[in-house]
């Protein structure tokens, strides 16, 4: 430590000579000492390098802190460099002072900017209920009872009860794996088998399981084993649709919902005349022999630049009344499908989606479909099976 330069040293003695040449009479010039530093020519390179008090220093501590083992995410603590803005969803950018080398290989997932570390979940485990405590009205939602503006009505009525208590809070805190949730008396299952969803299902919502599209299956948590009986929608249709995980409707053009009466509320871009409104009706009913003496057509709303049309039928699609409307030169604005047999869309807003009970199962099915329309078909085993459950249990 004889070449450094001491701080109680004469401030004089530290300054440089004008002509930059030294007297024996003055010292040499030597920089001002900041921080207790080592000389490179004091070194040994035959001694075991010691530690210092710079090389001990840490910005974070030798015991693991509860913050990084909280999380599952975070499984490494950060590095000492850049920790006062370390996150654990940031990456390292790069920029002017930080470009990659030539040398170096270059790692894709280095240049991204921001990268979410979410733990690896089970397929089995995804799905799964939790236990933590939710609202009584994601808890509706999530045992699929009705969505969450049907499930503030019904809180409104006080018909919604959390283990024989009725609930008056939208907001009141419940467990799903311990508490016993019931609507009207109904027990509410995690795993429900056999139910019935009417859905009012909105335009430009697809009506399946389309990629990047917005569709009538996301109120579901597992979209495997529920089926639309009598088939999806279209982005451009609205209205109500069915959905059940029954697997004796699973078989397509034998469900009970293929035999009731569809109707239809298309709006057009004029008033139709009585020749094509009876052109329409014939056309429709030579699409398929169960629509004889069913067919009605309609005009419930005439306006100046617009007409509503009422179509009811039981074997018909959205595209044949696009097709037929088209050939009597009629242009479809909008189509809505008002009703399935005796159900509407009158007590569903849109976007909203309700389960059937049984009670209203045992009154739609024999309501909607007459025995005598039914009993010529129960040589069927699948028409012979549905018979003997709606119309032979009551």
């Amino acid at each position: 430590m004889e070449h450094l330069q001491d701080y109680g040293e004469d401030q004089s003695q530290m300054n440089m000579p004008e002509n930059g040449q030294h007297s024996e009479e003055q010292s040499a010039y030597r920089p001002p000492r900041r921080r207790i530093l080592r000389s490179l020519y004091s070194v040994n390179p035959d001694e075991p390098e010691e530690s210092t008090a710079d090389d001990q220093r840490r910005y974070l501590s030798a015991q693991e802190s509860e913050r990084w083992g909280s999380s599952p995410w975070d499984y490494r603590q950060p590095s000492v460099s850049g920790y006062s803005s370390y996150s654990p969803a940031r990456r390292q950018q790069w920029g002017a002072g930080n470009r990659r080398r030539r040398d170096v290989p270059f790692d894709r997932r280095s240049r991204t900017r921001f990268r979410r570390r979410v733990p690896y979940i089970e397929p089995a485990d995804r799905n799964r209920i939790t236990a933590r405590p939710t609202t009584v009205v994601r808890a509706l939602v999530r045992l699929l009872y009705c969505s969450r503006k049907l499930a503030k009505r019904a809180i409104t009525e006080h018909v919604v009860t959390v283990n024989d208590r009725i609930v008056r809070e939208p907001v009141y805190t419940v467990r799903l794996l311990y508490d016993a949730v019931r609507v009207d008396g109904l027990l509410l299952h995690h795993t429900p088998r056999n139910i019935y969803i009417v859905l009012h299902k909105p335009r430009r919502f697809a009506g399946c399981r389309e990629p990047n599209s917005r569709h009538v299956f996301n109120f579901l948590m597992k979209k495997r084993g529920w089926y639309i009986p009598i088939g999806p929608l279209a982005k451009s249709v609205g209205g109500l649709v069915v959905v059940t995980n029954d697997q004796e409707q699973r078989v397509p053009g034998k469900s009970l919902f293929d035999l009731m009466e569809k109707e239809y509320h298309v709006k057009v871009h004029k008033a139709p005349t009585k020749r094509a409104l009876s052109k329409i009706l014939a056309e429709i009913e030579a699409l398929d022999p169960a629509n004889q003496g069913i067919v009605q057509v309609e005009m419930i709303r005439k306006a100046k630049r617009y007409a509503v049309l009422s179509i009811v039928a039981i074997k018909v699609t959205p595209h044949d009344i696009f097709r037929i409307l088209k050939d009597a030169e009629l242009e479809v604005i909008t189509m809505d499908r008002y009703r399935i047999g005796t159900l509407t869309i009158d007590d569903i807003p849109p976007g909203s989606w309700r389960r059937l009970t049984q009670v209203e199962l045992e009154k739609i099915f024999p309501a909607s479909v007459p025995a005598a329309r039914i009993e010529p078909l129960i040589t069927d085993s699948t028409w012979h099976a549905l018979y003997q459950r709606w119309y032979k249990s009551t």
